[in-house]
């Protein structure tokens, strides 16, 4: 009952200062528009780009657009941006205060947003007072983006270019070596195949033919048959171990040399020509709502104070 009494008390004032309220809530909504207008608050030029990663390799449980996100959002890229636009001159900011690498970047996260949506895809939004400024900031982004997760895979591929290069260089090295050693034991001991060099020289004594070679060689391969063997299969994995590592070097070289990009733009930044900011009738609504409230309040103070 109270609840009512004090609804109809209000209701009475309005009535009863309805002019008043009008003139006080007209002059708060031409005040709004006038200082809601760009004499007073530059507007504002909203531009977007929505991308998808590609040709990304993830290096932990995160997902491709996750480590996407973080990448674009980095420092390196952060100050890329800043130096390339020149956006503490643009900003009105001082590079010989104290904390101006914090005032620039409370600006640029202000201004530039990065925000990974339900279907795995990283929307760029920039804002500033130039529009094409905006479009260009964000598709600046996209470039330095590809630049950085090129340079790191690049790094990568080199250092795995360094490894199995030296792998290989080794691996030839030893089967020269090998190599080298064969040659010794097939030239001065005569030893080629053992199966077949026993079956014929074993044959050729029980013929009784060339006797004195067929001891020789059947005695080098008594003496140095284990050792030969033993070269020889090692000749033979050295040059498996050396194609394996060639192989991987060379598509290494391949990865290192290779230039692509790392997104697919789906939606590419452009100049709007339409403001996102200040949205004039969401200040002049809330400014008209806001002068109504407050004179009712001083109103309703002026009549409890009259009783």
């Amino acid at each position: 009952m109270e609840s009512y009494y004090k609804t109809k008390s209000i209701f009475k004032v309005i009535s009863k200062w309805k002019w008043h309220l009008l003139v006080f809530v007209v002059v708060a909504g031409a005040l709004a528009v006038l200082f809601s207008s760009s004499l007073f608050i530059k507007p504002k030029y909203k531009s977007t780009a929505t991308l998808y990663p590609a040709n990304i390799v993830t290096v932990s449980e995160e997902s491709e657009a996750e480590q996407m996100l973080e990448l674009i959002q980095s420092t390196d890229i952060t100050f890329k941006i800043i130096d390339a636009f020149d956006l503490y001159e643009h900003y009105g900011i001082s590079k010989d205060a104290p904390n101006h690498q914090d005032k620039i970047l409370k600006y640029y996260e202000g201004n530039i947003n990065f925000q990974k949506t339900p279907n795995e895809a990283i929307v760029i939004s920039v804002i500033d007072v130039d529009p094409q400024k905006a479009s260009d900031i964000a598709d600046s982004i996209i470039v330095y983006y590809n630049e950085m997760v090129l340079a790191l895979n690049q790094e990568k591929s080199e250092e795995i270019v360094n490894i199995y290069r030296r792998e290989y260089e080794k691996k030839q090295i030893e089967i020269d070596s090998l190599a080298s050693l064969l040659k010794t034991y097939r030239t001065e001991y005569g030893l080629l195949d053992l199966s077949a060099q026993v079956e014929k020289y074993t044959e050729a004594i029980y013929m009784g033919k060339s006797l004195d070679e067929a001891r020789t060689v059947l005695g080098n391969w008594k003496e140095y048959g284990a050792e030969y063997q033993k070269t020889d299969s090692m000749y033979y994995y050295a040059i498996s171990d050396m194609y394996e590592a060639k192989y991987i070097y060379e598509s290494a070289v391949r990865d290192a040399e290779k230039v692509q990009t790392y997104a697919h733009v789906i939606s590419k930044p452009f100049p709007a020509d339409k403001k996102s900011y200040p949205v004039r009738w969401v200040i002049v609504l809330f400014s008209i709502i806001g002068a109504f409230l407050t004179g009712v309040i001083i109103l309703s103070l002026i009549e409890g104070n009259k009783k």
